[in-house]
């Protein structure tokens, strides 16, 4: 190849490369979401049911919805509860698992209130496996320290599985969909809408 032909190749890698639009950003950095997910003794908690939910995303489209949030910033809502909502930055995991009723003694005992329904069997309500438990963040296990702060798109994993080979499996249950509600894979399609909540001293831009 010539010095020309060379310079010409370039130049024309250069404004292929301009002209391809880089990754979807989330339109909110104060809206982020974050995947969810907790394993014990080998099952898995579901945590969709209604009892756990803030609501609807249609429902916050109306300022005088029915539904009570059970934490002004951080929710599950549409019945997903693979998805933690977080309507203002830097708060901790631990302010959403308090405000669904999931309480934990360090990484060997967790309690699972249900909003009117009591809390499961064990010393005190709580329940301590044999195993104690891991937390697992982006696939990747760091302290079970509670007060991390999820960053936008993190996959947040509990479990209490003894070997690296029982949490890949349990892993692979875990959903990708916050990117679809911080509009991060269009190609996905559209989220549900909704409205912004976020702290009055934090601005937030309507989805």
């Amino acid at each position: 190849m010539t010095m020309c032909s060379r310079r010409f190749a370039i130049i024309a890698l250069a404004l292929l490369l301009s002209s391809c639009g880089g990754p979807a950003t989330n339109p909110d950095p104060n809206h982020t979401h974050a995947d969810f997910g907790m394993w014990v003794d080998g099952r898995e908690i579901d945590f969709s049911a209604e009892t756990y939910m803030s609501g609807s995303s249609a429902e916050e489209q109306d300022d005088g919805h029915g539904h009570t949030h059970r934490h002004p910033s951080l929710h599950l809502h549409d019945g997903n509860g693979h998805v933690i909502h977080r309507h203002k930055p830097g708060l901790p995991f631990k302010e959403f698992s308090d405000s669904i009723g999931l309480q934990f003694r360090g990484n060997t005992c967790y309690s699972l209130s249900h909003p009117g329904k009591g809390t499961l069997s064990g010393s005190g309500g709580f329940v301590c496996p044999i195993t104690p438990l891991r937390l697992f963040v982006n696939d990747m296990e760091q302290p079970f320290d509670l007060r991390y702060v999820f960053k936008d798109l993190d996959r947040i994993f509990i479990t209490n599985a003894p070997d690296r080979a029982s949490v890949d499996i349990q892993m692979q249950h875990l959903t990708d969909d916050a990117c679809l509600y911080s509009r991060t894979c269009p190609e996905r399609g559209d989220p549900p809408s909704e409205n912004c909540i976020a702290d009055p001293a934090v601005p937030c831009v309507e989805n």
